[in-house]
């Protein structure tokens, strides 16, 4: 038999015992919660940290397209320069292959374009000058309103073309130097044709 006070106890056990079952389940619940709220947490972190990731590497995609198409214009442009330049070099070559007379005709209409005022001289090459047609100087001169050119017997360190000369002025009407002047025109106008 039991004695009151060893109800007492027994109740206070059962008591105790129904508490701390009480006490651990809301502990486990709330460590669960806490568990739960982190895992939620973490997969926001996660999926903004991926967002974040996603953007940086869009960013980089984009700039290394911009990149390459930025290379890829160059190596284009630096190509139709080239071409350009090739077409020149080949203008250059033909006038340079000219026949006499065809060469003679087109310095005859350089000396009239690039005359000046008063008397000029006009200094041919040693090559030039050796095979001077006659009379190129009076038909330089017969085109000419404002001056006139006389032929120099002596010759400019040149390859083609001439040299004018007027005082202290030196006019150079090379072929080379024609070509260099107007260069840039010339490279718009051929790629305006080609491109």
């Amino acid at each position: 038999m039991m004695s009151g006070l060893d109800r007492i106890i027994e109740k206070i056990n059962a008591d105790s015992l129904a508490s701390c079952r009480e006490i651990a389940d809301q502990a486990q619940k709330r460590a669960q919660d806490i568990v739960n709220d982190a895992d939620e947490r973490a997969e926001q972190v996660y999926a903004e940290i991926i967002a974040d990731a996603e953007k940086k590497a869009q960013s980089i995609m984009t700039m290394s397209e911009a990149n390459v198409s930025g290379i890829a214009r160059r190596a284009e442009l630096s190509a139709k320069v080239e071409a350009v330049d090739a077409a020149i070099e080949a203008a250059y070559d033909a006038m340079c292959d000219m026949g006499a007379d065809e060469y003679f005709a087109a310095l005859e209409k350089l000396a009239v374009r690039n005359a000046g005022r008063g008397e000029g001289e006009l200094r041919l090459s040693k090559r030039d000058l050796d095979r001077v047609p006659a009379g190129f100087a009076d038909r330089i001169n017969a085109a000419l309103t404002d001056g006139s050119v006389k032929l120099s017997g002596q010759s400019a360190d040149i390859d083609n073309g001439f040299i004018l000369v007027y005082g202290d002025i030196e006019i150079n009407c090379t072929f080379r130097a024609l070509i260099n002047e107007q260069k840039d025109i010339v490279r718009e106008k051929v790629c305006g044709v080609i491109f």
